[in-house]
């Protein structure tokens, strides 16, 4: 920002100031509560259910949301003045769009963080009544989640014993108890609201009532599910005395549910759905419940349509093996994240995966899978192979699995310091290269080369690293560390 706004006065009570100097205290404010919002999104990754993080959360982007407002209201204020300046000249036409583009990226930033805000509100409002619904559900039906571990999944049950889960998670619990229930899709809305009428003044009674008509709506269509081998009475009625739900639910996997799975929840031909079912069954045997197994078979055919079933099956079949390879891999979402790795990277998959499971094997933390994609993109795009973002990678590892988001923002912000010395270095810059090797110049061919991107750019990056590592002093060594690479 400092370097948008470089050279503009404004008057504020009779004083003249630089602008950059008038927002010193507001960007400082900025910059602390930023990395201190990044420490508590990271301890979220390993956590998400930390009720005293989720405050910390709430309240930093509180905070954030007031400063960013003082500034645009700051930048606002000023924004006359520097109109008049440009007009008259004082200004450069650079100066004045530089000038424009900050109030522009300062708005958008707000409302960013107005928008992340208002979502992690909503969120906790979801939670609460997707909570109050399941409660509900197992307060009429005298059951407990344990009951329905055969339909959620031990995942899914834990996470919501451990209160850890999103309420995406919560609903899809829900939807997955009353489609076990009822069996059709339009009787879950009728389920769900029967719940929610608890928060009207409905008494669990009222709602059991409700539960036992809806039970014998569905009844009049339960020879559509014959197959499952599971009585609607001993899911919803909550009086059966037996062998359990649990086990008649794992019993319920057979080959006519997968089918009508299958049937209902993929978009696939005709053709493709049998190697789907073998699949499926076949990836089950390395120890995923059914559930996941699933979701991540259909989540890899929405996303290789042009793939041949043949690929598609030995991918999952792979990914199956890594994911219970590695403590805390969720199936379903290492399809996603390699998928990703592929485009972003220019891989195949099967290149993807080995990338993604070699790092894994060097202590990769797996619940940071998701930077893989997004800081190798950003490697990509400048320069680097998929060999050396793997390398670097694999060096952050050694770091400490906390320290790798610090090693690729790092490397990002380098890549945006460099870029800016291509445009010149400063005199602070060039005060604090005398008494080294590097000189100004070389500097500002490096930044260009930075700038430019491609292969010269990652090199440049390389050699800008390696002339550090080359400066005696480790005070100046430090020192430049932090103007290169911003820590």
């Amino acid at each position: 920002m400092a370097g948008r706004i470089k050279g503009i006065t404004i008057e504020i009570a009779g004083e003249t100031t630089g602008l950059q100097n008038a927002l010193k205290d507001v960007n400082k404010r900025s910059n602390d509560l930023t990395k201190e919002l990044k420490d508590v999104e990271r301890l979220l990754k390993f956590d998400p259910g930390n009720v005293e993080a989720l405050a910390q959360k709430q309240q930093l982007l509180t905070q954030q949301i007031e400063n960013t407002t003082q500034k645009l209201d700051k930048l606002k204020a000023a924004e006359q003045q520097v109109q008049a300046q440009f007009q008259n000249g004082k200004i450069s036409e650079e100066q004045y769009r530089a000038f424009r583009r900050e109030i522009e990226f300062t708005e958008r930033s707000l409302n960013g963080l107005k928008n992340n805000l208002g979502n992690m509100k909503a969120e906790q409002e979801n939670v609460a009544s997707s909570t109050r619904q399941l409660e509900t559900l197992f307060s009429a039906t005298g059951k407990s989640v344990d009951d329905f571990a055969g339909a959620l999944g031990n995942r899914l049950v834990n996470a919501i014993k451990s209160g850890t889960a999103t309420s995406r998670q919560l609903d899809q619990a829900i939807g997955l108890i009353g489609r076990e229930a009822l069996g059709a899709e339009g009787d879950i809305e009728k389920l769900q609201r029967a719940l929610r009428s608890v928060d009207s003044g409905n008494s669990i009674q009222q709602v059991r009532n409700e539960l036992r008509d809806l039970q014998q709506e569905a009844g009049r269509t339960e020879k559509k599910f014959e197959g499952l081998k599971i009585g609607l009475e001993n899911v919803i009625g909550g009086m059966a005395a037996g062998g359990g739900i649990a086990a008649a639910i794992e019993k319920a996997m057979d080959m006519s549910k997968l089918q009508t799975k299958i049937d209902i929840s993929f978009n696939v031909p005709e053709s493709s759905k049998k190697s789907v079912e073998e699949a499926v069954r076949g990836i089950s045997a390395y120890g995923l419940d059914a559930e996941e197994a699933l979701e991540g078979v259909r989540r890899q055919w929405a996303l290789n349509k042009d793939v041949s079933d043949e690929a598609n099956a030995s991918f999952v079949k792979s990914a199956a093996v890594i994911s219970q390879s590695y403590a805390g891999i969720d199936f379903t979402e290492l399809i996603q994240e390699v998928n990703e790795v592929g485009s972003e990277l220019g891989l195949t998959q099967e290149g993807a995966l080995g990338l993604t499971n070699a790092l894994l094997n060097m202590g990769f933390p797996p619940e940071q899978l998701d930077i893989i994609a997004e800081y190798g993109g950003q490697l990509t795009r400048a320069g680097y192979s998929a060999e050396e973002v793997q390398a670097i990678m694999e060096a952050g590892v050694d770091t400490g699995t906390w320290n790798i988001d610090n090693l690729l923002d790092g490397l990002k912000e380098g890549r945006i310091k460099a870029a800016e010395f291509g445009q010149g270095v400063d005199k602070a810059m060039t005060e604090a290269l005398e008494g080294t090797k590097i000189s100004a110049e070389q500097v500002e061919v490096w930044g260009k080369a930075v700038a430019n991107g491609g292969k010269a750019g990652s090199m440049a990056m390389t050699e800008i690293a390696q002339a550090l590592s080359e400066v005696d002093d480790e005070t100046k060594r430090n020192e430049l560390g932090v103007k290169f690479f911003g820590r």
